[in-house]
């Protein structure tokens, strides 16, 4: 039997450091090394322009996984990701603590999700 384990956080609006209202979910399926992520967001702005999605690490650190687009101001991101090296990272996913989504220039309003309580904590 493989190792499988499901991850769903649901994803917040971050206007300035401050936290808002539910916008969607984000789901991580891992099955042996390689993981699925799919994102699902609604009410988000600006409406068409290219957001970028983002894994947190570290000291809120980012590491840039793909680009969501959004139209009628909803959106949906998917991604096959290697468990044990993200994106080039060199990290495991089990390093990141979280998901952002948010203009490459503009990080002061961003949609958020923290997976783990202490980094949320120290996020905060």
């Amino acid at each position: 039997m493989s190792n499988y384990q499901r991850l769903i956080s649901y994803i917040y609006t971050y206007e300035s450091g401050l936290k808002g209202k539910n916008v969607g979910f984000a789901k991580l399926e891992t099955r042996n090394s390689q993981c699925r992520l799919t994102v699902n967001v609604k009410k988000v702005v600006p409406v068409g322009s290219p957001l970028g999605v983002y894994l947190l690490v570290g000291e809120m650190g980012e590491q840039r996984i793909g680009t969501l687009f959004s139209r009628n101001g909803a959106g949906e991101f998917r991604a096959l990701l290697n468990a044990d090296r993200v994106e080039g990272s060199g990290r495991p996913l089990q390093e990141f603590f979280g998901l952002s989504i948010h203009e490459a220039e503009n990080a002061g309003h961003s949609y958020t999700t923290i997976w783990e309580d202490a980094a949320m904590n120290a996020a905060e």
